[in-house]
């Protein structure tokens, strides 16, 4: 075997890539994920020279573009090639480290750890929607509750550091041979996904009864499906705008009743749910206050404002409207999409609102946001997480299994109700309680009952200590090989 792959040492790293395909994104394989970095690692190993990293890194890119154009099944455009080849970079980094590390002669056990840690580090400091928790491997591992809740003790990278370290472990004992050393060190890792698993499953509680549950109103309304079935505006006169207008009030008003009348607390709609021009937003806010107010029911308001000056930048906005008729809180998207959004929709202010209502504390952002690791984490207090979206078919999985780790992490439960997409709900321990799709939809209501108590995860009271330690340890593996050379020549 040895002859073999010394012989044809890129064998490894076509298998490599053939499985990295497998482990990221729609197409997540929780086997592959695991096992995807094995074939990789030992391709340095055998071929541990400069282009073998080149040559991987066109390798993890040609991977991540074929991932991503299969996802999105889109012609050519220079935003897709962007996304596809950061992402591609951000899958190889880790292994480029590991490569220094051992090219600069760090002990073994340093340099393999130092890998699961590069990818720790990679995960959470490209804090970008595309290549953050939406792509991260832990995302992978989403059926697996017990072992998630690993992510409520170190953050999500703790998970996907536990899965690339079998990697690791396995070409350890490759290289060394199966010895008491090896042995050792392979026991230790198994006993430690088991130990983890097991405490996990071991922390969740049952949440079932109706006075441990809120019940919330998501409605469902994509206007661009909505506009399409003329029989929807034609019952009204004037301009389209004008239609358009008494259309949304028509949604407000009979989704407001169909709330109250149903017990619901909240009523939720999705991102882009209404559109105004600047000049109409604050009429349209007033006219959502006084039927919140009537009905005694709060409201959850997506606008995008327009603007009226040629040039100008739009606002992604959410409008938290209290069952008094109070304008709670206006919130701007934060984590705007790259290219699609960014040149042309005005950034908040980074700030995560809070909201307490009977007792129950809401925290809420638009959709991408969540990708970000610190604004779902500014609004740990929260018992709910609201998280209104607007996805498109190729991530309607995507997204759906990323916001969970979201959920574990900071210990509130998440409802997540996109236009295009799953509407999802699931538990502070990320359990799903709740998956419709609501694809082609263009209206609807449904009602969902969540958890009205939050808990507090370690992860929550702690903050982001396990990427920063594995960022300090990546550092000190690349550079242990020239450190301890001088304590020796000394």
């Amino acid at each position: 075997m040895k002859k073999f792959e010394e012989k044809y040492p890129y064998c490894w790293l076509l298998s490599g890539l053939v499985l990295t395909l497998l482990s990221y994104g729609i197409f997540n394989t929780g086997i592959c994920a695991w096992i995807f970095a094995i074939p990789l690692l030992r391709y340095i190993n055998i071929r541990p020279k400069w282009s073998s990293v080149i040559w991987m890194l066109l390798g993890t890119i040609l991977a991540a573009n074929i991932t991503f154009y299969r996802l999105v099944q889109d012609s050519f455009n220079i935003m897709n090639q962007m996304f596809a080849t950061f992402n591609g970079i951000r899958i190889w980094f880790p292994f480029f480290v590991y490569f220094l590390c051992r090219k600069f002669n760090a002990k073994k056990l340093i340099a393999y750890f130092a890998f699961p840690a590069a990818v720790a580090v990679v995960e959470f400091f490209i804090d970008n929607p595309f290549v953050s928790v939406m792509t991260s491997l832990s995302i992978s591992q989403f059926w697996n509750i017990g072992f998630m809740q690993l992510a409520s003790v170190t953050g999500v990278v703790g998970v996907s550091f536990t899965v690339t370290l079998l990697a690791s472990a396995v070409n350890y004992m490759w290289e060394e041979g199966v010895n008491k050393r090896t042995a050792v060190c392979a026991a230790g890792y198994g006993i430690a996904v088991i130990l983890i698993t097991a405490i996990g499953m071991s922390s969740i509680k049952r949440v079932t009864t109706s006075d441990q549950t809120v019940r919330i109103a998501t409605s469902v309304e994509d206007f661009n499906l909505m506009i399409e079935d003329r029989a929807v505006l034609d019952v009204y006169e004037g301009t389209f705008e004008e239609k358009a207008e008494k259309t949304y009030i028509d949604i407000l008003e009979t989704r407001a009743e169909n709330a109250a009348y149903n017990g619901a607390t909240i009523l939720v709609f999705p991102e882009d749910a209404f559109a105004l021009m600047e000049s109409k937003a604050d009429a349209f806010i007033e006219k959502a206050q006084e039927i919140a107010k009537e009905n005694d029911v709060n409201i959850l308001l997506p606008i995008v404002r327009l603007p009226e000056a040629e040039g100008a930048k739009k606002k992604n906005t959410l409008n938290f409207i209290s069952n008094k008729g109070e304008l709670v809180n206006t919130y701007l998207k934060n984590h705007l999409v790259p290219v699609v959004e960014e040149p042309t929709t005005e950034k908040g202010d980074g700030k995560t609102p809070i909201v307490e209502v009977d007792g129950v504390k809401y925290t809420y952002l638009i959709c991408a946001d969540y990708t970000s690791n610190k604004y779902a984490y500014n609004g740990r207090e929260a018992d709910i997480f609201l998280n209104p979206s607007y996805d498109w078919k190729a991530f309607q999985y995507f997204t759906s299994y990323g916001v969970q780790a979201r959920a574990i992490e900071c210990g509130f439960s998440v409802l997540r109700n996109p236009v295009n997409g799953n509407i999802v709900v699931y538990d502070y321990h990320g359990r799903p309680l709740h998956m419709s799709n609501a694809m082609g939809v263009h209206r609807g209501i449904i009602y969902l009952d969540i958890p009205k108590e939050g808990r507090q995860t370690i992860y929550g009271a702690t903050g982001n200590w396990f990427p920063w330690l594995c960022a300090v340890y990546s550092l000190f593996a690349i550079l242990s090989g020239f450190i301890f050379r001088k304590k020796s020549r000394s």
